[in-house]
């Protein structure tokens, strides 16, 4: 089976991980994230930001609905992370027992109060050795000063003493004008803000402050048989999850080649579809079926009972078969086979059979019923405005016609 793994709290990173019956969450989505070399933490950055500690304390599963694509598939939806769709998960028990597959999984991260302080601690140095001379109780002590103090005695051995002269001056305290001392300052506050801003979003995200650290990390060799054997054990496929844009952008083009060109595709009728497909899921649907229900009911027949669409063993062989039956027409070819495999990873199934499909168009009827619905509830307040501004309107004219007769 293969769950989603989020890195960096980045929606772009929900990397595809196999995990096998008795795969404990501790033993293997816990390990991806471990420094000590026996997961992938000590070679990549997976937490969010710098401000976060290098592991997470806990994970959760996103209990969002998805949002259904044109193949019969499920993605992730953009609030997938957010806090009223997150369901901690029990660590001690089986991977298996506590998801569906292909169920994204979200690591808790907790700020790293030692990394903020050490942070805080460098720019607040920096801020004050850059003070204006005329506040500053240590004058000239800046960063730009002590590159010129040594790079006077250079100039003077190259005999370069306009350069060195002017130097000496620049670095005498107060040697600027006022205006200049504040206007500098207040530039090199707003750098520090903008750094500030890098780190905080995630722009600027290290391993660490030691720079010897950050070296020894960007010039590992990540092809060495020790690390592959490393994320072979773990589960890691390298495939990330599609977001709903790139699966419409992917899923556009691929219509418009199918069929040659836009005017065709428009009619076969596929064109409006390729421009607008998918939508998204209602609560008690997809990620938030009971696992309890896996091996109880049927999603086809629940879809036609009831028009709505739940997980089920059922389901998750379909998937499986059409996945074989679309690899078995590459007729041989590894680089086709390949990435058919890809794309199913990323966002599901682009030829679906027909028992997909139709469970697709009573799940569509669904929602288009549903939109209709809430567009006609929203059509009716607004003609209740409409009518009772007028009839306000219609009061008061009549309020004004009294009083002039």
């Amino acid at each position: 089976m293969e769950v989603s793994v989020r890195f960096n709290a980045d929606i772009e990173k929900d990397f595809a991980f196999q995990v096998d019956r008795e795969d404990r969450l501790k033993d293997k989505i816990a390990r991806i994230f471990r420094k000590d070399g026996t997961g992938m933490g000590h070679f990549m950055v997976l937490r969010p930001t710098i401000f976060h500690k290098a592991e997470p304390t806990g994970f959760y599963k996103s209990m969002h609905p998805g949002y259904m694509t044109e193949g019969g598939c499920v993605l992730y939806d953009y609030d997938a992370d957010a806090s009223e769709y997150m369901q901690l998960l029990d660590e001690e028990k089986p991977v298996l027992e506590q998801v569906w597959p292909g169920q994204l999984i979200l690591p808790k991260w907790d700020v790293c109060k030692i990394n903020v302080f050490i942070y805080a601690l460098i720019m607040l140095v920096w801020l004050y050795t850059d003070l204006p001379d005329c506040i500053s109780p240590t004058p000239g002590i800046c960063l730009t000063n002590n590159m010129s103090k040594l790079l006077i005695p250079v100039f003077d051995y190259l005999e370069l003493y306009d350069f060195s002269n002017h130097l000496r001056l620049e670095v005498t305290p107060g040697y600027s004008s006022l205006l200049a001392q504040w206007g500098f300052f207040t530039l090199h506050v707003f750098k520090v803000l903008l750094i500030t801003l890098f780190f905080a979003v995630g722009i600027c995200n290290p391993v660490s402050f030691n720079p010897f650290r950050v070296m020894s990390v960007t010039s590992m060799d990540l092809t060495q048989p020790s690390i592959k054997n490393l994320v072979k054990f773990l589960g890691w496929v390298g495939i990330r999850r599609g977001t709903q844009e790139q699966y419409q952008a992917i899923f556009h083009e691929y219509i418009i080649k199918k069929y040659g060109n836009a005017a065709k595709a428009s009619k076969a009728g596929m064109l409006r579809v390729a421009v607008n497909p998918g939508f998204p899921l209602s609560d008690g649907e997809g990620y938030q079926t009971p696992l309890a229900q896996r091996f109880e009911i049927d999603t086809f027949e629940k879809a036609e009972k009831e028009g709505k669409f739940y997980f089920s063993e059922s389901y998750f062989i379909e998937l499986e078969n059409n996945l074989k039956s679309n690899v078995k027409k590459c007729h041989g070819d590894i680089g086709l086979m390949n990435a058919e495999v890809k794309r199913f990873r990323r966002f599901g199934l682009f030829e679906p059979n027909a028992k997909l499909e139709r469970l697709v168009a009573i799940r569509k009827r669904t929602f288009e019923k549903v939109h209709e619905e809430q567009e006609a509830e929203v059509e009716r307040k607004r003609l209740e405005k409409v009518a009772k501004r007028r009839e306000e309107e219609r009061i008061k004219e009549e309020r004004e016609t009294k009083k002039t007769r």
